[in-house]
């Protein structure tokens, strides 16, 4: 389980995060969503470890990531930022391997990271010649073969914006895996997302920032109200729901929103 309490962060004198507060379960997705400049890969940043907050406390199945050495950090976490680095002349099934160690019996295990991330027609591929939204699905592949290889009890995968570089139904088809993964493997998996529709659709846990703060956290049903999100995100919504009201959507009807 991922636990952070109280997160605030501040530099050259803003307040980047203010008395933020999260938890991520181990079998779940839990996605974090909220207008430009809310805060999300920063708050990502900081459950990474990759940045230390100026108060709060976090805890990363059950340790402080800050007191953890690379290695024992590897084993807990993996992440994929969002844009991650890549070097021309390897191929896909090369990148993916770089995600971890791989013993003898275990060299079958990039190919089951790259066949959940439904890349491993690709694995033979040049990098420099798959697509962004390609990339992007080798690189997940890579985190899961990190978390795949890890003896720990409880593991997470930390995404920034996994979606930005795929279509619309790549990114839904995704979205899928994704929670798929997690309950299957159990798996605890935090993602940043754009799209309203995919988080209402497929996340466990939605948190809603703004301005460096959590405005809701809760299911999706819970989180997503059509007066908040369109205080939120300065805009006017038309809600469509479907007939057995499973389902949910919101379209902008403008742009700025006339009334702020």
């Amino acid at each position: 389980m991922l636990e952070a309490s109280h997160l605030t962060l501040r530099h050259d004198g803003l307040t980047l995060l203010d008395d933020l507060s999260l938890t991520a379960a181990c079998g779940e997705l839990t996605l974090i969503i909220g207008p430009n400049g809310a805060g999300k890969s920063t708050l990502l940043s900081l459950l990474s470890g990759l940045r230390m907050p100026a108060s709060g406390q976090i805890r990363l199945c059950g340790h402080d990531p800050y007191r953890l050495g690379a290695r024992e950090l590897a084993r807990l976490r993996a992440v994929v930022e969002q844009a991650p680095g890549w070097q021309p002349g390897f191929s896909a099934a090369e990148l993916v391997m770089m995600g971890g160690y791989l013993p003898a019996g275990r060299q079958a295990d990039w190919r089951d990271a790259m066949r959940l991330m439904r890349c491993d027609a690709l694995a033979e591929r040049r990098l420099e010649t798959l697509s962004g939204g390609e990339r992007q699905r080798v690189h997940l592949a890579r985190a899961l073969l990190q978390l795949l290889c890890s003896d720990a009890t409880q593991r997470l995968l930390l995404l920034d914006e996994p979606t930005a570089a795929l279509d619309f139904g790549l990114a839904d088809a995704l979205m899928a895996q994704l929670r798929e993964l997690a309950q299957t493997h159990r798996i605890g998996i935090v993602a940043v997302v754009h799209d309203l529709n995919l988080a209402g659709r497929h996340a466990d846990r939605i948190l809603l920032m703004k301005n460096g703060c959590g405005a809701a956290f809760g299911t999706p049903s819970e989180v997503m109200r059509k007066e908040r999100l369109e205080a939120i995100y300065g805009v006017r919504l038309a809600e469509l729901i479907s007939q057995d009201e499973q389902l949910r959507a919101f379209v902008p009807l403008s742009g700025t929103d006339e009334r702020d």
